[in-house]
């Protein structure tokens, strides 16, 4: 099924009104996740994207990395991707639900799979952001040679 014709399926299916997809595209919300669909100009499939949130300002780099291992090694087999928009710098995830031999309700069950996988992410997110302010008070107590903070060594 095409995106024009799951829309509708799936607005009757969940008794919501004015939900359609135009021009390729829809936004919806989902568990109060907005998200976006697209189809893939070849038509092949459908492509989902929500935004998990903004990186954390501590630590940054540490979280990025963790990102990108898990596109590596969790995501990539899935057609499933986290990266960043240059714009505003949020974190997004983007989902390919291949189109060939999609039905409705494999299009929900898809749907309720990246839902559940963007509130993880958000919830790694979350929880990064205490660990990481914990980590930078821990580093700015103890030198990097692990010397204590005041500066004299006990003999």
């Amino acid at each position: 099924m095409e995106l024009k014709e799951l829309i509708p399926a799936f607005a009757v299916k969940l008794g919501i009104e004015g939900l359609a997809a135009e021009d390729g595209a829809c936004a919806l919300e989902i568990d109060g996740i907005p998200l976006q669909l697209a189809e893939m100009p070849d038509g092949k499939a459908l492509v989902a994207t929500a935004v998990v949130g903004t990186p954390p300002p501590e630590k940054t780099e540490a979280f990025l990395e963790l990102l990108l291992e898990a596109n590596t090694e969790t995501l990539g087999s899935q057609d499933r991707a986290l990266g960043k928009l240059h714009d505003t710098g949020e974190l997004v995830l983007q989902w390919r639900i291949p189109t060939r031999d999609l039905e409705l309700d494999g299009f929900c069950a898809e749907l309720e799979t990246f839902v559940n996988q963007v509130e993880q992410w958000r919830l790694a997110l979350e929880n990064f952001r205490p660990a990481a302010e914990e980590a930078a008070a821990q580093e700015d107590e103890v030198p990097a040679l692990g010397l204590p903070a005041s500066g004299f060594i006990s003999v």
